[in-house]
């Protein structure tokens, strides 16, 4: 006898419902490969909508002419709990088809957020924030020359990144978005402005600073985070790094291969693990964050100063930071490794922050 199949929609989702049948636009789509000692593997993640809501998928298997904005046919799928959210599973029981030329009009909820909850599982969401480093680039769109816009939104919690075509981003404005895309790019989660979307000026409620988080608490690959700890480890790689100075390639070699006759330029790059008792996370960070604190000025730091080498660098940089407590301040992002934090700037920390913060961990252990 064979197995009922559920043609149901969105809204009707349940967990525990298996061989369900569902058509639906693909809202997002992302692909991940996974290394493990059983070797590579490849799924893909994403959010399905149809005229009645959204849900978050994770598919073991589908197909790799699936796009953002196309129409499917999910067959014989199920319905899981997942982080108190339900979830569709597509694997190898499924069968993903497509639907060309159909389309389906996806219901948006447009729940109001802090920037520090913003997930995956909420494809639009509402934010208000202060907007600032707006950018502007011209792009040709079908044949149209288009304007659009960067900045970046900041409120009480943390940072994103917020592109807009054709409509300007105020700069130092405090707006509400309502109806936000989200998307992740390059490890960052970020949010676009559509045609759907509406953007008003408003009076801010909240005050943007300084987001000092425990460690425990960074869940998202967002900006703007403060971090406080001591930094327990240093990767045996970090130190100078020599670049090309025509197209900034990172060089083994004292000859870019492709400009052979250009200069050779010198940065720094450094990776550690700072702990604040509560967790650890991953820092990087380049020559903006730590040439003062080498003691070296842009025009010292060349390859004519012979007294700059591999190893000096390397030991500047333990003699500074290593076994020191710090306040570090940069954007999250997300890895194959998880989260790490890329610095914007750090701070050494008086004595009396460093037994506060010797008591908060020692506390942890109690």
């Amino acid at each position: 006898m064979s197995e009922t199949v559920q043609r149901v929609k969105i809204s009707d989702l349940h967990a525990g419902m298996q061989n369900v049948d569902i058509v639906g636009s693909v809202v997002s789509l992302q692909k991940k490969e996974l290394k493990n000692d059983r070797g590579e593997s490849v799924y893909y993640y994403g959010i399905l909508g149809d005229e009645t809501g959204t849900i978050s998928f994770t598919a073991w298997m589908f197909p790799s002419t699936v796009r953002s904005g196309d129409t499917i046919e999910i067959k014989r799928a199920s319905v899981k709990e997942y982080k108190g959210v339900n979830r569709l599973y597509v694997d190898s029981n499924s069968e993903v088809i497509m639907r060309p030329g159909e389309t389906v009009q996806v219901k948006r909820s447009y729940s109001q957020i802090k920037i520090k909850d913003i997930s995956m599982t909420q494809p639009y969401v509402t934010l208000e924030g202060r907007i600032s480093n707006v950018k502007q680039k011209e792009l040709e769109r079908d044949g149209k020359k288009t304007q659009m816009y960067y900045a970046d939104l900041d409120d009480d919690t943390g940072r994103i990144r917020v592109s807009s075509f054709d409509r300007p981003l105020k700069e130092d404005g405090f707006v509400r978005i309502e109806g936000a895309k989200v998307s992740e790019y390059n490890g960052r989660f970020r949010i676009t402005i559509g045609s759907r979307t509406s953007v008003a000026e408003i009076k801010p409620s909240f005050k943007v600073g300084e987001r000092v988080y425990d460690i425990r608490e960074i869940s998202s690959p967002i900006g703007g985070i403060t971090v406080s700890g001591f930094v327990v480890s240093m990767g045996e790689k970090s130190g100078l790094v020599i670049r090309c100075s025509a197209c900034n390639q990172r060089l083994d070699d004292i000859h870019c291969p492709d400009h052979p006759e250009a200069p050779i330029s010198y940065d720094i790059f450094a990776y550690f693990n700072i702990d604040d008792g509560t967790g650890n996370i991953q820092c990087t960070g380049g020559k903006n964050v730590f040439l003062k604190e080498l003691g070296f000025t842009d025009e010292q730091f060349t390859p004519a100063n012979k007294a700059i080498t591999r190893r000096s660098v390397f030991s500047g940089l333990q003699e500074k930071i290593l076994g020191k407590a710090i306040v570090a301040n940069g954007d999250v992002s997300r890895n194959q490794a998880g989260l790490s934090l890329r610095l914007s700037s750090f701070s050494h920390v008086d004595e009396e922050f460093v037994k506060k913060l010797m008591t908060h961990m020692e506390a942890d252990f109690q």
